[in-house]
C-alpha cells in the first residue's frame, strides 16, 4: 500500500511539470486587436508545429519549443521566445512583401479573403498604385489627382479616409482627391472593405478605402533615399524617410518627405497632351512616447502642397492645393477589465484649393463663354474616434465611437470680358456645416471549429445646414419652402459568415443594409459644374434618405504555391440620388440640373484572382473584374462604369534580379448613359509593361528600369473625363538606398 501511495505521489509530482509545459497563447492583429486565424506556428527550422484556431489561439509545449516563428498571410513574420508572462502575440499587418507585393484585405470581416498585388516602387503615385487593384477603377481628368471608385462607387458613395479620419475635399470640381495626400513610401497598410460590411467602424455600408500611414516605432535608426526620372514627360521625384528611437525605446520618431514634378505627358504616337503638368511637395512627421504604464501617445502630421496642376478635361486648372492633416492618439495598455478603451484619437484637418481659367481661351469654349471664373474652396474638419472592447453577460464585443464636425466653403468670381457687364460673385457653398456622431458594435460568434459569424450594427446622428442667410434664401426661393437644418438618424447593419472548409478552401458571405443622407454638395451645393455631363448642379436640402442592400460572396482556395479567389456581389439602391434636368433655367449656353431622388438602381459584378508559383523562380498572376450598373428608373446604364478588364503578370526572380512583364487590358464599353449623363462608347485596348529590378549591397541598394506601354498604344479608358488619352511609351529609372 505504501509503495502504491509513493507511486501515485511520484506520478503526480512528475506530471506537474509536464502539464506546466503546455501553454495556450493568442495571436492578434496589432492594429485591430482581432484574432489572426490560421496563423502557422513554426519551429526555428521552419517546420509547422501547429496553427491558430477561430479565436486566434494555439497550444504548444514550451519545453520542446521555447523559440517559435509565427507566420500568417498578410502579416510580418515574428520570431519570439516564449517567456512565462507572454499571453498575446501581436502581428503587424504589412503591404510590402519582398518589396514587390502589396497585401490587401478584400473584405474587412473575412481574414481569408486576402489578395496580393504588385507595387512597383515608392516613386510611383498612389493613383498608379490603386489603379492596378481589381474592383477599383480610376476617374481621370489629366495626369494628376485621379479619383478612385470601388466597384463603381465613388465620392459620396464610398468612404475614403486617412487613418480612419474624415477628410473632405475642398474643390467642388473634385480636383483634390484624398489619395493625393499620402505617398506610397509612407503607407503602412491599405485596408479595402469592398463589401462595406465593416459598418461598426466605418459608420456606413459603403465600400471603404483606409490609407493607414506609417507611425513611429521603437526600432533602430534607419534612413531611406529614393529618386526616379521618367521620359518623355520629364517626371522627377525625390524622397527621404527616416525613423529611430532613443535607447530606452520610450521615444520614437519617423519622418518622410517627397517632391515630385512633371511636364506635359505624351500619348501614343508621340502626341503631346498639353496642360498636364504638376508639381507637389509632401511631408509627414510622427512621434510616439511609451509611458511606464505601457500606455502610449502618438502624434502625426501631414502637409501636402501642390502647385500649377493642369486639368485638360476641365474648364480650369488648379493653381494651388494645400492640405494640413494632424492627429493625436492615445493607446491604452491591455487589461482584463470587462470594459476597456483601446485607443482614443483627436484629429483636425484643413484643405484649401485655388483654381482659375486665366490660361484658357474662355471666349470660344462651349459653356460659360466670355468670362473668367476663378474659384476658391476650403473645408475644416475636427473629429474624435474611440474604440475598445467590453463584456456583457459573458459576451465579448468591440465598440466604436466616431464623431466629427466639418464646414465647407466655396465661391466663384465671374469676370466678364465685356466691360459693360458687371462682375458677379457666386457662393457654391457658404458656411455649410456637417455634424456626425455614431456608435457601432462588432460581435463575433464561433459557431463551430470551422464556422465564424460576425454581426455589426451602427447608429448615427447626422445634421446638415447652413448658417449663411443669403445661401439659405437661394434654396428657399428655388423650392418655395422654408429651410431649416436637416437632422437624420441613420442605421447600418451587417452579418458575415466565414466557413473554413479545410486547410485550403474557405467560403464567406455578407449581407449589408445601410442608409445614406445626401452630402453637403447634394443638399447645399449651388452652381456646381459636373464635368461628366457638362451641367451645373444645384442641391436639394429636402432629399430623401438613400438606402442600400448589398450581398457579397467569396470563395478562396489557397495552397503553398497556388491560390484562387472569386468574389461576387449585388448592391441594390433605393431613393437613388442623381441629377434631373432643370428645363426652366437651361439653354444652349447654360445647362442646369438639380439633385433628386430618381428611384432605384443596381450595381452587380465580381472579381477573380489567380496566383500560381511555377518552379522556384516564376510566379504568374491573373486578375479579372466586371461591373454591371443600371438606373432602373431611367432604364439606362449608370455613368462612369468601367468595362470588363484585367491584368496578367509574370514575375521572374532569381537571386538579386527580378523581371516583371505584365499586360493590362479592357474590353469595349458599349453600355453608356444618355439621360443622366453624356457618355460615348469606348474601344478595347491592351498595353504591355516591362520592369527589371536589381538588388545590390545586400539589398541596401535597389535599382530598376521600367518601360510602360511598350507598343506606344494610343487609347483612353472609359473613366477618363473628356476622353483624355493615356500616356504613351515611357521609360523610368529609379534608385532606392536604405541604411
Amino acid at each position: 500500500m505504501k509503495n502504491f501511495i509513493f507511486l501515485i505521489t511520484l506520478l503526480l509530482f512528475g506530471a506537474e511539470p509536464v502539464f506546466g509545459q503546455m501553454r495556450s497563447l493568442k495571436v492578434a492583429d496589432k492594429n485591430t486587436k482581432e484574432p489572426v486565424i490560421r496563423a502557422h506556428i513554426l519551429d526555428p527550422a521552419g517546420m509547422v508545429v501547429t496553427f491558430t484556431d477561430m479565436d486566434g489561439k494555439f497550444t504548444i509545449n514550451t519545453e520542446d519549443y521555447p523559440d517559435i516563428i509565427i507566420t500568417a498571410v498578410g502579416y510580418t513574420s515574428k520570431e519570439i521566445h516564449l517567456q512565462p508572462e507572454l499571453e498575446i502575440v501581436y502581428l503587424n499587418p504589412v503591404i510590402f512583401r519582398n518589396k514587390t507585393e502589396v497585401i490587401i484585405v478584400g473584405n474587412q470581416n473575412d481574414e481569408q479573403n486576402i489578395h496580393a498585388y504588385h507595387n512597383e516602387h515608392s516613386s510611383h503615385s498612389m493613383d498608379d498604385f490603386l489603379e492596378n487593384i481589381d474592383g477599383i477603377s480610376i476617374t481621370k481628368r489629366g495626369a494628376f489627382g485621379w479619383e478612385p471608385a470601388v466597384r463603381g462607387q465613388s465620392d459620396q458613395r464610398m468612404n475614403l479616409v486617412i487613418d480612419g479620419m474624415q477628410v473632405f475635399k475642398a474643390c467642388v470640381d473634385k480636383m483634390d482627391p484624398i489619395t493625393s495626400y499620402v505617398e506610397t513610401n509612407n503607407l503602412s497598410s491599405l485596408q479595402i472593405d469592398k463589401s462595406g460590411s465593416g459598418v461598426a467602424e466605418n459608420g456606413t455600408g459603403n465600400s471603404t478605402v483606409n490609407l493607414v500611414t506609417q507611425k513611429a516605432e521603437s526600432l533602430p535608426f534607419s534612413m531611406e533615399l529614393n529618386s526616379a526620372y521618367r521620359a518623355p514627360d520629364q517626371y522627377r521625384s525625390f524622397g527621404l524617410s527616416g525613423s529611430g528611437a532613443d535607447k530606452s525605446g520610450k521615444n520614437a520618431f519617423r519622418f518622410t518627405g517627397n517632391y515630385k514634378k512633371a511636364d506635359d505627358f505624351r500619348a501614343g504616337n508621340d502626341q503631346t497632351i498639353g496642360n498636364t503638368q504638376y508639381e507637389k511637395l509632401n511631408l509627414n512627421v510622427s512621434y510616439r512616447h511609451v509611458f511606464a504604464s505601457q500606455h502610449s501617445v502618438e502624434v502625426n502630421y501631414i502637409t501636402d502642397k501642390a502647385y500649377d496642376i493642369g486639368y485638360p478635361a476641365l474648364l480650369m486648372d488648379a493653381t494651388k492645393a494645400l492640405a494640413d492633416i494632424g492627429q493625436i492618439q492615445f493607446n491604452f495598455a491591455e487589461s482584463d477589465k470587462s470594459f476597456q478603451i483601446e485607443s482614443a484619437k483627436l484629429y483636425a484637418n484643413t484643405i484649401r484649393h485655388w483654381m482659375d481659367d486665366y490660361s484658357r481661351d474662355v471666349a470660344n469654349r462651349p459653356v460659360m463663354r466670355g468670362m473668367y471664373m476663378p474659384m476658391y474652396g476650403n473645408t475644416e474638419t475636427f473629429g474624435l474616434k474611440l474604440n475598445g472592447q467590453a463584456a456583457f453577460f459573458d459576451h465579448n464585443f468591440k465598440w466604436f465611437i466616431d464623431a466629427f464636425t466639418s464646414e465647407a466653403f466655396g465661391d466663384m468670381l465671374m469676370e466678364s470680358l465685356d466691360p459693360d457687364i458687371a462682375d458677379m460673385l457666386i457662393y457654391n457653398l457658404d458656411e455649410v456645416r456637417t455634424n456626425n456622431g455614431g456608435i457601432g458594435f462588432r460581435h463575433r460568434f464561433t459557431i463551430s471549429e470551422s464556422v465564424l459569424l460576425k454581426l455589426e450594427e451602427n447608429l448615427r446622428f447626422k445634421s446638415l445646414g447652413t448658417s449663411s442667410r443669403s445661401h439659405a434664401s437661394f434654396f428657399e426661393g428655388l423650392y418655395d419652402r422654408e429651410l431649416k437644418t436637416r437632422f437624420k438618424f441613420l442605421i447600418s447593419a451587417s452579418g458575415s459568415v466565414l466557413w473554413m472548409i479545410n486547410d485550403a478552401w474557405s467560403l464567406s458571405g455578407s449581407l449589408v443594409y445601410s442608409e445614406r443622407m445626401g452630402n453637403h454638395m447634394e443638399l447645399f451645393g449651388h452652381y456646381i459644374y459636373n464635368y461628366t455631363d457638362g451641367y451645373f448642379y444645384d442641391g436639394d436640402p429636402w432629399l430623401k434618405t438613400e438606402r442600400t442592400v448589398n450581398a457579397d460572396l467569396n470563395a478562396t482556395w489557397e495552397t503553398e504555391n497556388n491560390s484562387l479567389s472569386l468574389s461576387l456581389f449585388h448592391k441594390q439602391y433605393f431613393n437613388y440620388i442623381d441629377g434631373i434636368l432643370s428645363e426652366d433655367v437651361s439653354n444652349n449656353d447654360f445647362k442646369f440640373k438639380r439633385y433628386a431622388n430618381v428611384g432605384d438602381a443596381v450595381i452587380l459584378g465580381g472579381e477573380l484572382r489567380n496566383i500560381n508559383s511555377i518552379g522556384n523562380y516564376f510566379r504568374l498572376e491573373n486578375r479579372l473584374s466586371y461591373l454591371y450598373a443600371h438606373n432602373q428608373t431611367f432604364d439606362e446604364p449608370l455613368p462612369l462604369i468601367p468595362p470588363f478588364k484585367g491584368i496578367s503578370m509574370l514575375n521572374f526572380t532569381k537571386r538579386m534580379n527580378t523581371i516583371i512583364a505584365d499586360m493590362e487590358w479592357a474590353a469595349k464599353q458599349n453600355r453608356i448613359a444618355g439621360i443622366s449623363s453624356i457618355e460615348d462608347k469606348t474601344d478595347s485596348y491592351a498595353i504591355f509593361n516591362l520592369t527589371y529590378e536589381r538588388s545590390l549591397l545586400n539589398s541596401a541598394l535597389i535599382t530598376s528600369v521600367e518601360v510602360n506601354n511598350l507598343t506606344d498604344e494610343y487609347y483612353h479608358t472609359h473613366t477618363s473625363i473628356g476622353n483624355i488619352p493615356e500616356a504613351g511609351r515611357s521609360f523610368m529609372v529609379s534608385v532606392k538606398y536604405r541604411y
